[in-house]
């Protein structure tokens, strides 16, 4: 607590003092007059003459004079004490300060009250602080009042109303100033702005209140750990887990209540990892208890970091994937299984075709050869990928190994990195054997010296495509076919009608075929695939 370095006049000592100036001018005057009358009355009497009578009145008028000039002085000395208090609590941080009548009237309204309320010294003096102000308080003025005569103060938190019509709330304390005898005179109040902080406060409670809301509510494991790994906050579905209460829990470690130590240090040393590299990472954690099968979580770790930014903990958010991991085990076997299966009925065409084909054209037969490993090799392609899809620089790959006798640097193979859904990347995977078995018979491949560039590259438009083109080099010049064959009909019918585009193959070129694809983007890549090319707008290809 802080004392104010001066003591403010008392109205009610003062009373006294002129009280008796005002008297004693009064008697000097009375008796001035007195003696005139007796002299004018009283022949026989001493008279006072009438020089004497003068200085008598001009001593009373010099008196009274002096008691209004006291007067006077006193309430500046007032005024300004009021205005040392008021800039004494300003230095203080205190923002404004009244002084009110017991029966609650205002006394003294200063700066800091018209700047915190808006009402000018004029609109507050004489009215009712309560009224003026629509206090609103949890103890009445009453109790308050009692406060102050018992204790001498009141401390307290008040709501008021601004002149403009908006709520106000301040922490205010109230003392009473006493006269030199004892009575109550005057209620001092210092009062601070707290509007910011209630918001400030009531904001936090909302904020706490959805925190704890998602806490009981998750169904995953919410927690977090300071930074020598002790649990300091976990919801009822860790506790449940853990299977112990939160007085049990908290400040421990997962090694003090794990059933599995070796568990227990591998989610240990996660987290330290995560605190040490300060980075978030999500992956899978084990843990088991006793007499239970173990149980799979996908955990996603994160830093905790204090107002500087340093890391003293982490939070996690932890779902069991027990279930979802069951049925992936028990789809990757069927897949398997079906692969398997796939394999030996494509071994089994391959044989049945091979028999069938003996005494027939070899080149026929060669040609259907081909085709079937084409289309092993992209099945092989889907199933590494679970036929969720294929990268395309491995379905193209793929399609060109059977070719690739005279080198890798035949092939010039570039665009952007995409997953292609598992009906295109067949589609594809059969096109380009097509058009590259051609090339071997009639165009560039069919040569030493010639080359084929396959390029990829993303059209943007209202409706962005995927462009594959395939131009040979150094090949021999290609007339234009009397009749098109089963390579080129496939690419162009087949493969477009797959691919819900449109395909081409050009011939009469100098040094080989020209051929292109088109497809709608949405229609031959994985969704997750398209956004972020529709975001960048159209890509170039780059060189592989």
């Amino acid at each position: 607590m802080v004392a104010v370095p001066f003591n403010l006049p008392s109205p009610t000592s003062r009373a006294p003092r002129l009280l008796v100036t005002l008297f004693t001018c009064l008697a000097v005057a009375l008796l001035a007059l007195g003696a005139l009358l007796a002299a004018s009355d009283e022949p026989g009497r001493p008279a006072v003459t009438a020089g004497e009578a003068v200085v008598l009145l001009a001593f009373a008028t010099a008196l009274f004079a002096a008691s209004i000039w006291e007067k006077r002085r006193i309430q500046r000395d007032i005024d300004a004490k009021f205005y040392r208090l008021e800039r004494f609590m300003q230095a203080f941080g205190q923002t404004q300060g009244m002084l009110r009548s017991l029966d609650g009237r205002i006394v003294f309204w200063g700066i800091g009250a018209e700047r915190l309320y808006g009402y000018s010294e004029k609109e507050a003096l004489g009215k009712d602080g309560v009224e003026l102000l629509h206090t609103r308080c949890p103890t009445s003025l009453e109790e308050i009042n009692s406060a102050l005569v018992r204790d001498g103060e009141w401390q307290g938190e008040l709501t008021r109303r601004h002149k403009d019509g908006r709520e106000i709330h301040i922490v205010s304390k109230w003392s009473l100033s006493r006269g030199e005898a004892g009575e109550p005179e005057v209620a001092i109040e210092v009062s601070n702005d707290i509007t910011s902080i209630k918001l400030a406060e009531r904001q936090l409670h909302q904020t706490n209140a959805l925190l704890r809301t998602i806490l009981e509510t998750a169904p995953g494991l919410i927690y977090a750990k300071d930074v020598e790994g002790r649990i300091i906050l976990a919801n009822v579905t860790t506790l449940d887990l853990i299977g112990r209460p939160w007085s049990e829990v908290e400040g421990r470690t997962d090694m003090e209540f794990l059933d599995s130590k070796s568990q227990a240090g591998a989610v240990m040393a996660n987290d330290r990892r995560i605190m040490d590299q300060a980075r978030t990472e999500e992956f899978e954690e084990v843990i088991s208890h006793e007499g239970r099968h173990p149980r799979v979580w996908s955990s996603t770790k994160a830093p905790l970091r204090d107002a500087d930014g340093k890391v003293i903990g982490l939070v996690g958010v932890s779902v069991e994937i027990t279930e979802r991991k069951r049925i992936e085990e028990r789809l990757q076997l069927m897949v398997n299984e079906l692969n398997h299966r796939v394999k030996n009925t494509l071994a089994t065409v391959q044989a049945i075709a091979s028999q069938t084909l003996r005494g027939g054209d070899p080149i026929v037969r060669q040609n259907l050869e081909r085709r079937l490993m084409a289309l092993a090799a992209a099945h092989d392609v889907l199933t590494r990928e679970n036929w969720e899809g294929a990268n395309i620089d491995d379905v193209v790959t793929g399609a060109l190994a059977p070719f690739g006798e005279g080198g890798d640097h035949r092939f010039a193979v570039s665009g952007p990195s995409l997953r292609l859904l598992p009906r295109a990347a067949l589609a594809l995977a059969m096109g380009l054997h097509e058009l590259t078995t051609n090339a071997l018979k009639y165009g560039a491949l069919s040569t030493l010296n010639g080359h084929v560039a396959i390029n990829w590259q993303i059209v943007e438009g209202a409706k962005p495509l995927l462009r594959l083109t395939w131009i040979e080099s150094g090949g021999p010049p290609v007339a234009v076919p009397s009749r098109r064959g089963f390579g080129v009909r496939l690419i162009e019918r087949s493969l477009a009608q797959d691919l819900g585009g449109k395909a081409s193959v050009i011939f009469d070129q100098p040094a080989g075929i020209v051929g292109t694809i088109e497809a709608p983007l949405c229609d031959v890549v994985v969704s997750a695939e398209v956004t972020p090319f529709l975001q960048a707008g159209a890509l170039q290809a780059g060189a592989r």
